[in-house]
This record gives structure tokens, sequence and C-alpha cells, in this order.
């Protein structure tokens, strides 16, 4: 049998998802702690984690070690393999990673949704869910030591506990609802006392608002979390997109008086003027179409469907059957004379002819490339279709 896949209501269980929106999301932490060991061991276990550190690949950055608030230099637990005129660069050094990690240090894996199937799952299906951007960062931590010095985050977290134990202590926010331009510094801690504690066992989740300060610690156990972060769009991002416009008005590029800086005298023609314009300009604001430019953008940085390398390529020709992206996760953007393509966060400058070709193949979810009219030649066609295959914006079906 199949293990279930993982969404936002199996991590909230037995919360449900409407409460822990109307009670918790943004406001205070939640705790789940479910008696289930091995509740997450279809996303990742600790055997996985010592296969990855042991036999994989993965380089720095995708190691890292920390102790006492700070990340090591690469060069402490890393080294460059020579093969013939090659180099191999940034490989962990296995033997080294093991002494720092006995002394107390603590190894993460940041963005493991790159490389982790289930953990790439379970990001896409929480940023469907969400809106948002999730990612995926493991954290090991050898027993009888402390993690992260006390800090907060600028992004939602749901720490989801796979293996061993950890405490974790909780402090009120510094800074109600962090905005991503607002990371922590230290000199925002200032030995406040916990408002929790809280000791997480494997198969246990916890929710932490951004803003919250913690800290953490385990004792005889070690400890393996995944965290689970959500970084959010505000609606500081929403007035961003808003002032945007702000270049069209000519009376928004009018210069400001000479000497507005240093005479005093304009300070009030300054405030009046100010006032004056923002009002036009929200008068005048087209807010339907704001909008839809804003969350056209946002589904169009979505992520992108997992791709996979087949070794027997299949040559594109006139007769393959493609399939087009989903809805809503690309647009055109028109940059004054210029048409881009905006997929997957890259924008891709297009002539009118390749953009009418592009809207014509993406009528249909999927299409034969001989059976779509559009202004380019056969050539010019298959040309297009195998660059945006090529790209991911379009998907090889046969």
């Amino acid at each position: 049998m199949m293990p279930p896949l993982f969404d936002l209501g199996s991590l909230l269980n037995p919360v449900g998802i409407e409460d822990f929106f109307a009670i918790y999301w943004e406001r205070q932490h939640l705790p789940l702690h479910r008696r289930q060991p091995g509740y997450y061991e279809s996303l990742l276990t600790a055997a996985d984690l010592e296969g990855i550190i042991s036999h994989s690949d993965a380089r720095y950055p995708a190691i890292r070690l920390a102790k006492g608030g700070n990340y090591y230099p690469p060069e402490a637990y890393t080294r460059n393999i020579k093969h013939g005129d090659e180099s191999f660069v940034g490989v962990p050094d296995v033997k080294r990673i093991n002494e720092e990690y006995a002394q107390g240090a603590t190894i993460a894996l940041p963005g493991m949704q790159r490389t982790w199937p289930a953990l790439a799952g379970l990001c896409n299906r929480l940023q469907a869910h969400f809106d948002h951007p999730a990612h995926a960062n493991v954290y090991i931590t050898p027993g009888n030591a402390a993690g992260f010095t006390p800090h907060y985050d600028i992004h939602e977290v749901f720490v989801l506990q796979i293996a061993g134990r950890k405490r974790w202590s909780i402090y009120a926010p510094v800074v109600e609802l962090p905005h991503r331009s607002q990371p922590f510094t230290p000199q925002a801690y200032a030995g406040r006392a916990p408002i929790a504690q809280i000791t997480l066992d494997d198969g246990d989740l916890l929710y932490l608002p951004r803003g919250f300060l913690h800290s953490t610690t385990t004792s005889d156990s070690f400890s393996a979390h995944v965290t689970i972060g959500i970084t959010v769009y505000t609606w500081v991002d929403v007035l961003s997109e808003y002032l945007k416009t702000a270049f069209a008005p000519p009376y928004l590029r009018k210069a400001l008086p000479p000497g507005f800086a240093s005479r005093a005298e304009f300070k009030p023609v300054l405030k009046r003027e100010l006032i004056g314009a923002l009002d036009r300009l929200r008068t005048e604001a087209d807010f339907d179409a704001l909008i839809a430019s804003f969350t056209e953008r946002v589904r169009a940085t979505h992520a992108p469907r997992a791709a996979h390398f087949k070794a027997d390529a299949t040559v594109i020709t006139l007769d393959s059957v493609l399939q087009s992206p989903a809805r809503g996760s690309h647009r055109f953007v028109e940059e004054g004379e210029k048409t881009m393509l905006e997929f997957d966060g890259v924008r891709y400058q297009v002539t009118a002819p390749v953009a009418a070709a592009i809207r014509a193949m993406t009528a249909l979810d999927t299409f034969r490339a001989r059976d779509r009219e559009d202004p380019l030649s056969a050539d010019g066609r298959l040309a297009l279709i195998r660059h945006l295959v090529s790209i991911g914006f379009l998907t090889l079906v046969r």
C-alpha cells in the first residue's frame, strides 16, 4: 500500500484547518503532541539522513555545520577532491563532520525540497494551499547540545520532529509579524523569560508564527527535525506593486522644488503636495487590474513541475504531443515596447509572433505541434517548442 501523501491537513491533524487559521495562524504558537513515533516516516527518517550525509553527493551549501548560533566556514568541514584536471569542490568531509557533531555541532541541510521528492511534494502541496512559497530545511543536533541561540524567523514555521527529542523555549515577539526585510538582530533579544517551554518527540509538530523568539536544546537524546518555512506575501508587497504605477502619471515625475531639503518653508508645501498626489493616485488607480497583476505574478512563480531525465531522449517533431503548463502558471507582461513571458520566476523577451504562437499552444491542455495555427513557420514553431520544453514550460507527452 502506498504511504499517505502529507499535506496541510495531515500536518495539523487533529486540529482542523479552519480552526488553525481562525485561532493560530499569525497569532500564537501551536504544539501538537501525537505520541505516534514514525508519524513522518513516509517523508523522511533518521536513516535517510544518515545516508544523505554519508553517501550522497550533496555539497556545501547543501550541508552546513553550526554551533553557538554561528555557521562554520565551509573549509572547516569540506574539501576539494582532484579528479584528473578537474576538482570536485565543497565535498563534505564526513570524518570531520562526525567529530564536530560529537562536540555539539548541529548539521543543517537547507532547501531539502530541491532534492528529496517527498519533501518537494509536501512543499508543492502547501504552496498550492497557501499561495505563499514553502521550503524545507533539516536540522540534526546531538544529545546534550544547544541548537541555535534565541532568534526569530521572518517566515511562518512548522517544525516536524522526525526522530529523537528536542526542547524548545519560546519567547514573546519583539517585532510583531516581521516582514522579510526585517531580519533578526541579536540586539533584539534582551534576556526575556520564555512564555512556553515545549518538548517535541518523534511524530510531534510545533507551529511558530514569524517574529516569535525561540531557542532549542537537547537532553540525552539526539534530535532530527524538518522545518517547513512559509515565506508569506504581505500587504506591503501589494502596496509595493501599487507604487510601481506611480511612475505613469506625469505629475508624479515632476521635480521637487529647488531647496526642498534645506529650506524649512518648503516642508508644509511638500506635505500638501504629497497628500494631494496620493489622493489623486488613489482615485485614478485601477485596483482590479492591480490585484489581477499581483496574483498572476504570484501564480507564475509557483514551483514548476518536476523535471525527469530520460536517457532515451525523444526527438520532438511536428507529430509530437505536448502538454501545456497549468492555468495561471505563466503570464505575458508588457514592459514599454517589449513583451515578456513570465514563467517560473523568470522573464523571457518574446516577439509578437512568438507570443501569439505560445497563446495558441496553451489554448488547450494538450496539443499536437502540427495542429496549431500560429504566425510561425513549421521550422520556427519546432524551434520554439523545443526551447519551451527545455525550460519546463511544455512537457512532451509522446
